[in-house]
């Protein structure tokens, strides 16, 4: 009896060490695979909702290297690129595609269910400018035929137009004004900081100050614009077709 005991003694003795190791791997292997969780989640990005009303709606993304967006509906909407970049990209029922674009590039998407992954080697940001479906205020008189490309060709630029959005930059230096012209439902993207005199047949005269990002809506009017800083103005007008 008491060899049989010195035998138990002496196995266990053995198993313990064994049982030790083995609930360790066990503990790495559960913390690898809360870590890969981890690292997924990371990697899926949601975009930024900058602006919003019944009409349209703006929204950033920012990917790292590695990170992708979740599969998402959107809606028709233009795309602006903030940096340079290459993405990974799908439209769900279509094959993956490579596509890169430079700053200051605008394209356009039809709605569709799609999903990107930033698969470069530096931050692939961009913007979306998205149309909802919701009826557009009525313009009156004004037309996106005379915008204002019609009264300053040399201080504008059409990056892009459709039968649903116009996309204009314009560059204002210090001291120089626009006249008067018409604008459409709108969104203004402003891309420096900068301060205008506006006069505008809905709000009056008044003096507005911007900073580099800043988001405004405006319906239809007629309006002019004078660069009162020391600074260029530089902005995107989104104009919004019925």
């Amino acid at each position: 009896m008491r060899g049989a005991n010195q035998i138990l003694t002496v196995l266990m003795l053995f198993a313990l060490p064994i049982i030790f190791i083995s609930c360790k791997n066990n503990k790495e292997k559960d913390l690898e695979k809360e870590a890969t969780t981890e690292e997924v989640v990371k990697k899926t990005v949601e975009p930024v909702v900058l602006f919003e009303n019944a009409y349209a709606k703006v929204s950033k993304i920012s990917l790292q290297p590695g990170e992708s967006q979740p599969a998402h509906d959107g809606e028709s909407r233009l795309i602006y690129a903030l940096t340079d970049y290459t993405i990974n990209w799908h439209e769900v029922g279509n094959t993956s595609s490579l596509k890169t674009w430079k700053k200051g590039e605008v394209h356009f998407h039809e709605p569709g269910m799609h999903t990107a992954e930033n698969n470069g080697n530096t931050v692939a940001e961009w913007l979306v400018f998205s149309k909802k479906n919701t009826e557009l205020p009525d313009c009156g008189e004004n037309t996106v035929e005379n915008d204002v490309t019609s009264v300053s060709s040399d201080l504008t630029e059409t990056l892009f137009e459709n039968d649903r959005f116009k996309l204009t930059q314009v560059t204002l230096p210090s001291g120089k004004k626009i006249r008067t012209h018409s604008g459409i439902n709108r969104i203004i993207y402003s891309l420096s900081d900068y301060e205008l005199k506006y006069e505008s047949n809905v709000e009056g005269t008044m003096d507005k100050s911007f900073k580099s990002g800043d988001i405004h809506w405006y319906e239809a009017c007629k309006h002019a614009l004078e660069n009162k800083g020391t600074t260029e103005a530089k902005f995107l007008v989104v104009s919004y077709k019925g």
